[in-house]
């Protein structure tokens, strides 16, 4: 059965999911370079990943979601 968030590909592909990032972020307080070494990630991939000019592969949003203590679940429309 494939995952009904990424279609089995390993990555979302809905903008929302950046949006909801965003929301959660600031929700906690956090800036983009926080949440970015948080998740060992650059903060120019937060920004693209926010903006929905980037894919989000699965791993990095698990990443995202435990730097910014949420479920994955939280971060999927």
């Amino acid at each position: 059965m494939k995952c009904p968030y990424c279609n089995g590909t390993g990555e979302l592909i809905n903008p929302e999911v950046g949006a909801l990032i965003l929301i959660a972020r600031q929700a906690k307080g956090m800036t983009q370079e926080q949440l970015a070494i948080g998740a060992s990630l650059s903060r120019a991939q937060i920004a693209n990943i926010e903006t929905g000019k980037s894919d989000i592969p699965t791993k990095t949003l698990a990443r995202i979601a435990q730097t910014l203590g949420v479920s994955m679940k939280d971060l999927v429309p």
